[in-house]
């Protein structure tokens, strides 16, 4: 049975970004690695905090044989974006796809390249959602002659 993806808040998704894409990491080097927004850095303590609640939920797990503890994934980025955007969907569009992606290619600074990707990853999924399933089939039963006892030898 798949693992229910946690709630992860704005403030822990971008220690999960870094993570995902170093793959592991301590509280020093979450810290460093996290981009400066004009404020002043977390403190070391608040990074810890995080981490600690990430592992918790059961988004990281923590190899505690080390020293410092070194923090790694345990869910997929793309299941973490999903759920992600799945809320921004309900919330901001009530659930309208169609709004967001009209939105998206109005308001969005968006190359011909990108609208080239959109379009062509629209059709493919209409394919998909167009193609015939395939049909399960049944394994076809032998008959067995039953006028011998039910004995297959003969």
């Amino acid at each position: 049975m798949a693992r229910k993806t946690p709630h992860i808040t704005a403030a822990e998704l971008r220690i999960m970004k870094i993570l995902w894409e170093t793959g592991a990491g301590t509280v020093r080097q979450c810290l460093d690695a996290l981009p400066a927004d004009g404020g002043d850095p977390p403190a070391y303590t608040t990074v810890m905090t995080m981490l600690k609640q990430l592992a918790d939920k059961g988004a990281l797990t923590v190899d505690r044989e080390r020293q410092p503890f070194v923090y790694k994934p345990a869910v997929r980025r793309d299941r973490v974006l999903g759920q992600r955007l799945t809320q921004f969907l309900q919330t901001v569009f009530d659930g309208r796809a169609e709004d967001l992606v009209l939105h998206l290619a109005e308001e969005a600074n968006l190359s011909s390249d990108d609208l080239h990707r959109i379009e062509t990853r629209i059709r493919e999924r209409e394919r998909l959602h167009d193609s015939p399933k395939p049909r399960r089939t049944e394994p076809k039963r032998k008959d067995h002659d039953c006028s011998n006892g039910g004995d297959r030898r003969g």
